[in-house]
């Protein structure tokens, strides 16, 4: 969690700020990481299905349909 690891180290002492070599620690609303599995569930023979409440809601997700629409919306929410 970028934003949330942001958060806590805002609260640290100066020289006390303790992170795992693989935290993902950025500033809120800059970094957005995604690893998408449908394909490699695909090829397990799982079909994923996802349900959202709106065109809008999650464009990308785990799992789902990887569209340049879904990236190019979640590019333009980081941007903001």
């Amino acid at each position: 969690a970028a934003s949330g690891g942001y958060m806590m180290a805002c609260t640290a002492s100066p020289g006390h700020l303790f992170a795992a070599p693989f935290a993902v620690v950025g500033s809120i609303g800059v970094l957005g990481q995604i690893v998408n599995a449908q394909k490699l569930l695909e090829g397990w023979g799982l079909l994923p299905m996802v349900f959202r409440g709106g065109k809008d809601k999650a464009p990308l997700g785990t799992i789902g349909e990887v569209t340049k629409e879904g990236m190019e919306k979640t590019q333009a929410m980081i941007d903001v």
